[in-house]
């Protein structure tokens, strides 16, 4: 019940928010990009394993065309064609960024087999400080 509610004070508050083109706006898309794209990543990773091999641009996919689908809308009913294509760039720069983290970084790798490349194996190593 908690999380409905902090969505929906959060969509009460969307009409409101008025943003720029400042660095610290944009920062903010390709953070959220980057969240977004590994979060779907992951997600991906755990919950439908029959697409591990391609989580990365599962993930990055998602996000991109969600963003994109949103700032289409914005631009519907606003305008400021110019200052939503630096959102969506913003953003998809972040999700490029997340997605590639996530899937080669964060999770661990899987066994690819592909027909032009052949069959093969990530390692993940990591040292304890």
């Amino acid at each position: 019940m908690k999380f409905y509610t902090m969505v929906f004070i959060l969509l009460l508050g969307l009409g409101s928010i008025s943003a720029n083109d400042s660095f610290n706006s944009e920062m903010s898309h390709v953070v959220g990009g980057a969240v977004m794209a590994g979060g779907i990543t992951a997600v991906v990773d755990r919950y439908y394993p029959e697409y591990k091999a391609d989580r990365g641009m599962i993930g990055f996919g998602i996000s991109s065309l969600s963003i994109i689908a949103f700032e289409s809308v914005t631009v519907a009913l606003r305008g400021d064609a110019k200052g939503q294509l630096l959102d969506v760039a913003s953003h998809i720069t972040g999700s490029a960024f997340g997605a590639f983290v996530t899937d080669k970084f964060i999770l661990s790798p899987v066994v690819k087999n592909s027909t032009s490349e052949g069959k093969f194996i990530g390692l993940r190593a990591g040292v304890s400080f």
